[in-house]
C-alpha cells in the first residue's frame, strides 16, 4: 500500500507538471512563476504529444487499486480521470482554436507582470519582454489554425477584443513602474514589434468579416458531448430545456409579484425600467461598488454562512481594454501565488466616446440594486471568496483544474442564497435586482441550448434577452453574440441548480447535524470540480 501511494504521488506531480508545461501562461497566471514569459504552443504535433502523456499517466493511475489510496487520493484520481477526458474531447472534437480567434487572447495577457508585485520589477519586466516577443508566433499560429469562413458574431467580437488589446499595448510603456532605462527600452521595442504584428492580425480579421458566415451553432451531438466531458452531465437536451423554461417562468412570476408590491398597478417592465434609471453616474460607479463590498463583507462576518479566507477587500478598477466584452469580472490572485495578494474587481464603464444615449443604455445594467447583486456574484460570497479559498485546498490538482459550472454556478447561487439569509432585510429593490440577474442567467441557459441545438438566430436570441431579461438592445445584442462563441455560458444556471440539488441531498443526509456554513465550507474545500464529482465525494462525508 505504501508503495502504491508513493507511486500515486509521483503520478499526481507528473500530471500537474505536464499540464503546466502545455499551458505555461495559464500556470503563470495561477502563480507558478517558473513559467513566466512562456506561452502555449498549439501546433497539432505538440497537442498530440501532450494528450499521449496524459493518457499514459491516466493508464498508470488506473492500474493502482482504489482501496490502496486514501479518500483524498481517490478524489485526486477522479480529477485526473475527468481532466484527461475533458482534454481529449476539447482538442480532438471541440476544436475551438479552429473557429474562435478569442481562444488565443488569454495567451497574450501580460497584465499580471504589471499589476502584481510578486517579484522584483526587473524580474517581472524581463518576463514581460519574453512574453511580448511571443506575440508574433501566437498570432501567426492563430492564422494558421483558424479555418475560414469564421462565424460573423465571433469575428466582430474578436475585432473588439483584439482592438482593445492593441490599445492596451499602445498604453503599456506608460504604465511601467520605475525600472532601468535599458529594460524600459526593451519593453518599448517588444511592444512596437507586437503592435506591428497585431495590426496585421486585425487586418486579417477585417478580411474575415467580409467573408464570414452566419453559421455558428455547434450542433446537438457536440453540445451534448461538451456537457458530458466538461461537466460530467448527461441530461437529455429536452429535459434541460424543460427545466430552464420552468425556472424562467418561476422568476418572471416572482418579478411580477415584487414589481406589484413596489409600484402597484404598473407593468413589471415599467418598474424594471424605472429601477434601471437609478444608477450611479459613470464617474461614481467604481466608488459605489467599493461601498457595496464593505457592506457585503460585514454581513458575512456577522452571519454563519461561509468562512472568509481573508478580510482583505479586492481593488475595484475599470476593466482593461482587452476584456471589455464582459460587464463585470473578478481577477483574483492565483491559487499558487506565494507573495502577491492583489485581486481586482473589474467593472466595464461605458466608453467616453460613445454617444450619450448609448452610454446611458449601458449604465442601465448597473442600477444600484443590480450592482449590488453583481457584486454578490463577483466578490462576496461569489468568485472572490471562492477563488481565494482555492489557496487552502489540500490537493494542488483541485487548485489547478476548475469546472465552469462550479465556478459560475457557485457565484450565481450566492446571489439568491445571500438574500434568503437576510441580506438586504427584505429590500424589494434589491430582490428585483437579484431577480434581474437571475433572468439574465435563465435566458443565457435557454438561448445557449437553442442557438446551438435548435436553430435560434442571433436576432431571436437578442429579442429573448430584451423580452425576458428586460435588457436594452445594445447589452442584449452583446449577450447574444457571447452565446454564439461561449455555448457553456448556460453553466451559470446549470451550476446553480446542481448546487441546490446537492445542498438538499446533503441536508437530508446530515439531518439535525446540517448547517449551511458546514455545507459551504465542505463544498469549497473540494476546489471547483464538476458538480457530479463533488456530489460523489460529499455523499461520503454526508454519510
Amino acid at each position: 500500500m505504501i508503495e502504491s501511494r508513493q507511486k500515486f504521488r509521483k503520478l499526481v506531480d507528473e500530471f500537474l507538471s505536464t499540464s503546466f508545461e502545455f499551458y505555461p501562461s495559464r500556470a503563470a497566471r495561477m502563480g507558478v512563476h517558473a513559467y513566466d514569459g512562456r506561452v502555449e504552443d498549439y501546433h497539432p504535433e505538440t497537442v498530440s504529444e501532450y494528450l499521449r502523456r496524459l493518457r499514459e499517466i491516466s493508464r498508470q493511475v488506473e492500474a493502482i487499486p482504489p482501496q490502496e489510496l486514501s479518500p483524498l487520493e481517490r478524489y485526486e484520481a477522479d480529477l485526473i480521470r475527468w481532466r484527461v477526458g475533458r482534454e481529449e474531447f476539447y482538442w480532438k472534437e471541440f476544436r475551438e482554436q479552429e473557429r474562435n480567434p478569442i481562444a488565443y487572447i488569454d495567451l497574450l495577457d501580460v497584465s499580471g507582470y504589471l499589476k502584481r508585485a510578486y517579484a522584483p520589477v526587473e524580474e517581472r519586466l524581463a518576463a514581460l519582454v519574453r512574453h511580448l516577443r511571443e506575440v508574433p508566433r501566437v498570432l501567426d499560429l492563430a492564422r494558421h489554425l483558424l479555418r475560414p469562413p469564421l462565424p460573423l458574431p465571433v469575428v466582430e467580437t474578436s475585432l473588439e477584443v483584439y482592438g482593445g488589446y492593441y490599445r492596451f499595448l499602445q498604453e503599456l510603456p506608460a504604465l511601467l513602474p520605475p525600472a532601468p532605462e535599458g529594460l524600459q527600452r526593451e519593453v518599448q521595442d517588444a511592444c512596437t514589434s507586437a503592435l506591428d504584428v497585431l495590426k496585421g492580425f486585425l487586418a486579417f480579421l477585417e478580411e474575415e468579416r467580409g467573408r464570414a458566415t452566419g453559421q455558428f451553432a455547434i450542433g446537438e451531438q457536440l453540445f451534448t458531448r461538451m456537457l458530458k466531458f466538461e461537466e460530467l452531465v448527461d441530461t437529455p437536451i429536452e429535459e434541460l430545456l424543460a427545466k430552464g423554461e420552468e425556472i424562467l417562468q418561476r422568476n418572471l412570476e416572482a418579478v411580477r409579484q415584487v414589481a406589484a408590491r413596489l409600484s402597484p398597478g404598473k407593468d413589471p417592465r415599467e418598474v424594471m425600467a424605472s429601477l434601471a434609471k437609478n444608477h450611479p453616474p459613470r464617474e461614481r460607479l467604481l466608488e459605489e461598488a467599493r461601498e457595496i463590498l464593505v457592506r457585503l463583507r460585514q454581513f458575512l462576518l456577522d452571519h454563519p454562512i461561509v468562512t472568509l479566507p481573508t478580510e482583505e477587500l479586492p481593488l475595484v478598477a475599470e476593466t482593461p481594454p482587452y476584456d471589455r466584452w464582459a460587464f463585470a469580472m473578478m481577477d483574483t490572485v492565483g491559487p499558487f501565488e506565494e507573495r502577491a495578494t492583489e485581486s481586482y474587481y473589474y467593472i466595464t464603464l461605458p466608453e467616453e466616446d460613445w454617444l450619450p444615449e448609448v452610454q446611458e443604455a449601458w449604465l442601465t445594467k448597473f442600477d444600484r440594486s443590480t450592482l449590488e447583486a453583481v457584486s454578490i456574484h463577483e466578490v462576496y460570497p461569489g468568485h472572490y471568496l471562492h477563488l481565494l479559498s482555492l489557496r487552502n485546498v489540500q490537493t494542488p490538482l483541485a487548485r489547478a483544474f476548475h469546472s465552469y459550472a462550479f465556478v459560475e454556478g457557485w457565484a450565481h447561487y450566492c446571489e439568491e442564497m445571500l438574500l434568503e439569509q437576510g441580506y438586504g432585510a427584505g429590500n424589494l429593490s434589491l430582490r428585483l435586482g437579484q431577480l434581474s440577474e437571475a433572468l439574465l442567467r435563465d435566458v443565457r441557459y435557454l438561448v445557449a441550448i437553442r442557438m446551438h441545438t435548435r436553430g435560434m438566430s442571433l436576432q431571436e436570441a437578442t429579442q429573448a434577452f430584451m423580452e425576458y431579461a428586460y435588457m436594452e438592445e445594445l447589452p442584449a445584442r452583446k449577450e447574444a453574440f457571447r452565446g454564439s462563441f461561449d455555448p457553456m455560458y448556460m453553466n451559470y444556471l446549470l451550476g446553480k441548480l446542481l448546487i441546490l440539488e446537492l445542498r438538499e441531498d446533503y441536508a437530508r443526509r446530515r439531518g439535525e447535524r446540517f448547517s449551511l456554513r458546514d455545507f459551504h465550507d465542505r463544498l469549497l474545500s473540494l476546489g471547483a470540480p464538476p458538480l457530479p464529482l463533488a456530489r460523489k465525494h460529499l455523499q461520503r462525508e454526508g454519510d
